[in-house]
């Protein structure tokens, strides 16, 4: 059950590409836009959530989609990484870079981050 969360999670992992100014580069990642380069305003989120035991494989197909969707369609999210507690699969934490304040604006307001959100706040004990 951990094996199967962290690998689904970790599925929409992808490292930050490289460049000079606001040029896009080419993904490594098939399927991947290209990426813009972090800003100054750049944003770092470190999420934990917490859900509850009997919503876990649904979590994991919501965060998984929306992981996969923002990095293949969204060129400011330059990374999404999502782990459980290998003690307590439940227990997750989330890491996510964003080009610029502007890009994780839009993300916040995709359709995709917000089927997420909605379809998941019954799921989760608490958002931190």
């Amino acid at each position: 059950m951990i094996r199967n969360l962290l690998t689904a999670l970790l599925l929409f992992g992808l490292l930050l590409c490289g460049g000079t100014g606001k040029e896009m580069r080419p993904s490594t990642q098939p399927g991947m836009c290209a990426k813009q380069q972090m800003t100054s305003s750049g944003i770092v989120r470190l999420s934990k959530v917490e859900v509850y035991p009997q919503y876990l494989d649904e979590y994991t197909k919501y965060a998984t989609e929306v992981g996969e969707t923002s990095l293949r369609t969204e060129p400011g999210v330059l990374t999404m990484y999502a782990v459980a507690e290998q003690e307590n699969p439940c227990k997750i934490t989330i890491l996510e870079t964003y080009a610029s304040r502007e890009a994780y604006d839009k993300h916040i307001a995709s359709a995709h981050f917000q089927k997420y959100k909605q379809g998941t706040l019954h799921m989760v004990s608490h958002w931190n």
